[in-house]
């Protein structure tokens, strides 16, 4: 037998693993593309002016963005206050005090329980 010979079959069965992976792997990534950034509207209704709890990682806060323009967050090592503006699709924050100062602007896509995710990993659950 040939060395080419011998290698068909597994060249088949890997062609074949890759095509099995690629089916089961194709509906789940149009799936996550097929969340949409909340707009700046929904932003608006939907983030500005209510309290949220965040996660990320193995850090909690919790955060308001307020409709007047200011946002405050607390944390177990501290407290934040800044300001946040919308920019687009996205909102925009300038901690002015608190354990991370600086700016940061970050979209939201709306989650089917309820949280939201931000494009900088934090989940945020409503505080109702």
């Amino acid at each position: 037998m040939s060395d080419e010979y011998r290698g068909a079959p597994r060249l088949r069965r890997q062609t074949l693993v890759m095509a099995l992976a690629a089916a089961i792997l194709m509906p789940l990534c149009a799936a996550a593309g097929a969340e949409q950034a909340l707009s700046a509207d929904e932003i608006s209704r939907e983030i500005v002016g209510h309290e949220f709890q965040g996660r990320k990682g193995i850090m909690s806060v919790n955060l308001r963005y307020a409709r007047d323009g200011t946002m405050t967050l607390k944390t177990p090592i501290g407290q934040g206050a800044g300001s946040w503006m919308i920019s687009g699709n996205q909102l925009c924050v300038t901690l002015t005090s608190g354990p991370r100062k600086g700016q940061e602007c970050l979209t939201f896509t709306r989650q089917p329980n309820g949280r939201y995710l931000g494009s900088n990993g934090i989940r945020l659950t409503p505080v109702r």
